[in-house]
């Protein structure tokens, strides 16, 4: 979950000026993509915390996950770039997995391990960002920018 939001965060940058295309809009209007994104991720993770403790982790992260699905599914059927832009808003609930990753670590591994996990869990969270828009590069090279998510919906169902 933690690699998931990460790289929901930026693979489809690559992609931007070919959507700003495909929507016939500004590549300006599709940039808010990234920035309201951004926006409503920072904001999930103050709200979630406490959304967590009080329903419980499994709960919240398998809400997010099927909240994140379909607004997945929304950003590829999208007919126009506002339609888009509303769904990759829905798209930052799954930055709970940022957020819950650690938290879950730290509830089910005794105190000697969670370091080391949680260490693992930041080192992924740290490395997604760095491939995703190469990845995201590929896909909207060789397939359109609807692969990028296509891929986020794939590793979501998975």
């Amino acid at each position: 979950m933690a690699g998931l939001s990460a790289l929901t965060m930026n693979i489809f940058l690559p992609s931007l000026p070919g959507m700003a295309a495909w929507f016939d809009v500004p590549y300006a209007l599709m940039q808010l993509s990234v920035a309201l994104y951004l926006a409503l991720s920072a904001i999930m993770q103050i709200l979630i915390g406490p959304i967590s403790d009080r329903f419980g982790r499994r709960k919240v992260l398998l809400g997010s996950l099927g909240i994140f699905l379909i607004a997945t599914v929304g950003t590829l059927i999208a007919p126009d770039a506002t339609t888009f832009l509303v769904f990759r808003m829905a798209q930052a609930v799954i930055a709970s997995g940022m957020v819950l990753s650690r938290a879950v670590v730290r509830d089910i591994v005794p105190d000697a391990q969670a370091a080391s996990m949680i260490g693992y869990v930041t080192m992924g969270m740290s490395i997604v960002p760095m491939i995703g828009p190469v990845i995201g590069g590929v896909l909207d090279e060789s397939f359109g920018w609807q692969a990028n998510f296509g891929l986020l919906l794939g590793l979501g169902i998975v």
